[in-house]
């Protein structure tokens, strides 16, 4: 039997999930440009929640990862749980801002989170899988993320 951190193959239960999990993001992005106005203004908010309960997740990971990586030094193990928390910081944030500020700090927050994932997986036992998925689910909202902040804002 292959040991976890050399599975190449993406198990099916992390790819449905992953996929269902970016499907919020196709919903309400889709929304602020072709839904009513009305509508609009939910879906505004709406995005940015989920992108901010999503954001909080993926930071939480490291948290797990972490405790799961019994090598680490000290200073490693403040490292990646001290950061696995700025993910939610960075989300509560984003929900005191403007939707368009909002939006973008969460894009921005994705994309580091994405680098900082690869030197993670890098330095751990990881699945091998993990960072090809997580590369397509993140630039997948990133890109969702991008063409929220261009919709027309609903009046």
């Amino acid at each position: 039997m292959t040991p976890a951190y050399e599975q190449r193959s993406i198990p099916p239960q992390a790819t449905l999930l992953g996929i269902t999990g970016v499907v919020p993001f196709v919903v309400f992005t889709l929304a602020l440009w072709v839904a009513p106005p009305d509508f609009r203004t939910w879906a505004r908010a709406a995005l940015l929640a989920y992108g901010m309960v999503i954001l909080s997740f993926v930071g939480a990971l490291h948290w797990g990862f972490t405790m799961k990586t019994p090598d680490f030094t000290d200073r490693e193990r403040w490292r990646w749980m001290g950061w696995s928390v700025a993910p939610a910081l960075a989300a509560w944030a984003a929900a005191m801002l403007p939707f368009r500020l909002g939006i973008g700090l969460l894009l921005a927050v994705f994309l580091l989170h994405l680098w900082l994932d690869i030197k993670f997986a890098v330095r751990t036992a990881l699945p091998l899988w993990y960072v090809r998925m997580r590369k397509r689910l993140t630039w997948t909202v990133v890109a969702l993320l991008a063409v929220a902040i261009t919709a027309p804002m609903a009046r």
